[in-house]
């Protein structure tokens, strides 16, 4: 049981660092706080966030990896247009 404890954890502090390092942490919607996780969930677990380095570090030929980098800047606009949305949204409350 304390093997799964210390994952479950150990997936919590991944996904706090990922919100952290996109400025995610201040979300205020519960809903969004659940979205973002989940996306943060999957995201940690998979690697996808740092594919493009491991397939570079690999030699491919640029025109391979175009297609990665290309979604690793869709993620990147993603965030900040959270971001974005969630500030907005807190100036509509006041």
């Amino acid at each position: 049981m304390a093997l799964f404890n210390k994952s479950a954890a150990n997936t919590e502090d991944k996904e706090q660092a990922m919100l952290a390092k996109y400025g995610l942490d201040g979300l205020n919607d519960p809903a969004d706080i659940e979205s973002v996780r989940k996306i943060v969930s999957e995201l940690t677990g998979t690697g996808v966030m740092e594919t493009g380095m491991k397939i570079g570090a690999i030699g491919s030929k640029a025109e391979d990896l175009l297609p990665v980098y290309y979604q690793r800047a869709i993620l990147e606009q993603n965030w900040v247009i959270i971001r974005q949305l969630d500030r907005i949204s807190k100036a509509l409350e006041k």
